[in-house]
């Protein structure tokens, strides 16, 4: 009897690791955000990365009212880095161009290519995966959409994990 007790506590052990494991993975997957569509380079984003690019900070309140500063990379600079047709390339049938920004939980939000490029506006929307110095928290992150001077925050979305380029029909 006591060796079928360690043979399913060994068992159970076992598939805790391996449990642990594909948690860890998942977690993973979770720290990173993907670029992809009507782009040269598909990109998988982690927040070290963005660390690597020029530093734009905003400061922004947030539902509370309580003042926070968001630091990340100038969203046209990071759809460069993809190969996104920006600037003087960013004319005919590519004005027809658009951002589809998903979050972890499934929450979407919509921009018109010129509308982050900085060659067509001088509005800063970054894309931020620190606020107040630190990492974005797991609630917040891995990155976070933040848009100088929105009246509405809606579009600042959290947890970003997709952007997707395309082309209206």
């Amino acid at each position: 009897m006591k060796s079928y007790k360690i043979i399913l506590l060994a068992s159970l052990f076992i598939a805790s690791l391996a449990s642990n494991k594909l948690f860890a993975q998942t977690d993973a997957k979770q720290l990173s955000a993907v670029i992809e569509g009507e782009v040269k380079t598909k990109l998988v984003l982690t927040p070290a990365d963005v660390d690597k690019l020029p530093k734009t900070t905003i400061t922004q309140k947030d539902r509370t009212e309580k003042e926070h500063t968001y630091t990340g990379a100038e969203l046209g600079l990071v759809l460069k880095n993809a190969g996104v047709t920006l600037a003087e390339e960013l004319k005919g049938e590519n004005l027809t161009k658009y951002l589809l920004v998903e979050a972890s939980d499934g929450y979407q939000v919509l921009f018109s290519l010129p509308e982050v490029d900085p060659a067509f506006s001088s509005r800063k929307i970054i894309l931020a995966n620190r606020k107040d110095g630190a990492l974005l928290s797991a609630d917040e992150g891995p990155f976070h959409i933040i848009i100088e001077g929105e009246k509405r925050k809606p579009r600042n979305a959290r947890q970003v994990i997709s952007i997707k380029v395309k082309f209206a029909n």
